[in-house]
């Protein structure tokens, strides 16, 4: 610099070598009004005449790695930390210089050396994290990470990195579980979301990485690379969708469209506008249970009716053979037993639907709106819909028979079929919940079923039995359903020992039971693929 710009500075420095802060902070100035060739220069001619400088070394090392000449800018770290072996923030410096030329050896001392000084710093743990995977030492990887969240456990960049070492070791579980904290701290965070559903995916829970690429989708709408995965979950989903599946999907297309448009923090729905949300999924639930149930019968829909007709009709007439005697109530034995059989069998029906509805549902569950208690309920309002229609066409035969065919009180058997239905749809629900950890359950509770058929009230009345008997029996809550509902279709029939607000208690404990551990343990139960 003889002659040059800063002749008058150079010379002042080699006249006293205090000179060289003024020096210094001249160069920053310079590099950060945009003149940086000319910081660069006077740094370089300031290093020529105090070469042992570690301030000009660090700075200028600095400089040039900001103008992206990384190699001599690692060079003249590795000087200055020469110099000053003690001073963390220089090493830090040379090791980010190293990873960012994917030199990650030579990283690896000078940042152990850091740590073990005791001046650890979360950035340390982390950049020695990155140093370990690269040279292939994952579990120090992990380790040295897990140190970086220690220090700073609100840090999201730090837990991403730690749960996408651990997925690349396979330890998915662990990599959720370390989503999951993130995604409390950053909720509305779509990295979160993507790689929660890269490890829902390996596992093999395509609706919970669905799911999971949904919300990511709704978070950061346009990504790219989002979309991709989105893509290819969804076509992944639409290899196993049956017909009447893809019929869903696409109903409930719009809906989860309609939420990608949202701002991320809008404004919470209310009450009505979720329950006409889960209403009009359970319909389509509803309707495309039908096709595919009944869509390969030539009859359709009727077979469903008519099969629990012939099962009562056969049931029913075996019995009244083989009791001539009176009915308790009424003036047919045959009628009389139909009062008993078709509650029972709605109870039935709805209970082992319910069992099946995890597995019944497939594929169905893997689209993002869709959860398992929405199958339950889709299931129990199907069948209750069919009981019904059942139980009108038996009912207009009795009256064309010239029996009652028209409840007494009509209101009294609604409540009764609606207290029966959502016990079962309770029942069904802890059912389907305990077969899945215990998988010999559904044969056990058939066993159950077929010893209540005959402790329920269907082919004789409480009242002939003796006082012991029918207090033991009292405590069954199908035989409260079935004889609130006689009570309600006899004019004439009203027992003393119905008590409907406990057969209540059980549907409303059942429920609460059912349907929360289904939602509790969702994540829990068995893949459906």
């Amino acid at each position: 610099m003889e002659g040059g710009p800063f002749a008058a500075e150079m010379e002042a420095v080699r006249r006293d070598r205090r000179n060289l802060p003024a020096l210094r902070a001249q160069a920053e100035v310079l590099f950060a009004g945009g003149q940086r060739e000319e910081a660069v220069a006077l740094l370089r001619a300031a290093d020529a005449l105090a070469p042992d400088d570690f301030f000009i070394l660090r700075i200028l090392s600095g400089f040039l790695a900001g103008m992206g000449q990384m190699e001599e800018a690692a060079q003249l770290a590795a000087r200055a930390v020469g110099l000053a072996p003690e001073a963390a923030e220089a090493r830090l410096h040379l090791a980010s210089l190293y990873l960012a030329r994917q030199q990650y050896g030579a990283a690896v001392p000078h940042l152990i050396t850091h740590i073990s000084q005791g001046q650890a710093t979360a950035a340390g743990w982390h950049m020695l994290a990155v140093a370990m995977s690269g040279s292939a030492q994952p579990n120090k990887a992990i380790e040295a990470i897990h140190h970086a969240v220690e220090l700073e456990p609100g840090n999201i960049d730090y837990r991403l990195h730690l749960a996408s070492l651990l997925t690349a070791r396979a330890r998915y579980g662990d990599a959720l579980a370390e989503l999951a904290a993130a995604a409390v701290l950053a909720p509305h965070d779509a990295r979160i979301a993507r790689a929660a559903s890269g490890n829902h995916e390996a596992l093999g829970d395509l609706s919970a990485a669905y799911q999971e690429a949904a919300r990511a989708r709704d978070l950061a709408p346009g990504d790219a690379e989002i979309e991709r995965h989105y893509s290819h979950l969804a076509k992944q989903i639409g290899f196993t969708l049956p017909a009447a599946d893809t019929a869903l999907a696409q109903t409930l297309a719009g809906w989860s469209q309609a939420r990608v448009r949202k701002p991320v923090r809008a404004r919470p729905r209310s009450w009505r506008q979720l329950l006409a949300t889960r209403g009009r999924i359970i319909h389509a639930l509803v309707l495309r249970d039908m096709r595919t149930r009944y869509s390969r019968a030539h009859l359709g829909y009727l077979w469903a009716i008519f099969e629990p007709i012939s099962h009562l009709l056969t049931l029913g007439v075996m019995f009244a053979l083989i009791n001539q005697g009176p009915p308790p109530v009424g003036a047919s034995l045959f009628e009389y037993y139909c009062t008993g059989l078709l509650p029972y069998l709605m109870f039935s029906h709805i209970a082992n639907e319910v069992m099946s509805a995890r597995a019944a549902g497939g594929a169905v569950l893997m689209l993002p709106n869709v959860r398992t208690t929405d199958v339950i309920a889709s299931k129990t309002v199907l069948n209750l819909l069919t009981e019904i229609v059942v139980g009108m066409v038996v009912f207009a035969a009795f009256g064309a028979a010239g029996y009652r065919a028209v409840p007494a009180h009509l209101f009294t058997c609604a409540g009764a079929i609606l207290l029966l239905a959502g016990l079962a749809m309770g029942i069904g629900a802890i059912n389907m919940v305990i077969q899945n950890f215990f998988h010999s359950w559904e044969t056990i509770f058939a066993s159950i079923v077929r010893l209540l058929y005959f402790s329920s009230g269907i082919y004789y009345s409480p009242i002939s039995m003796p006082d012991y008997a029918r207090g033991f029996l009292e405590w069954n809550p199908i035989l409260q359903g079935v004889e609130i509902f006689r009570s309600g279709f006899y004019p004439q029939y009203h027992p003393f020992w119905i008590d409907a607000p406990y057969l209540a208690a059980w549907v409303l404990v059942s429920l609460l039971l059912g349907l929360g551990l289904a939602q509790v343990l969702r994540k829990r139960l068995r893949p459906l693929l």
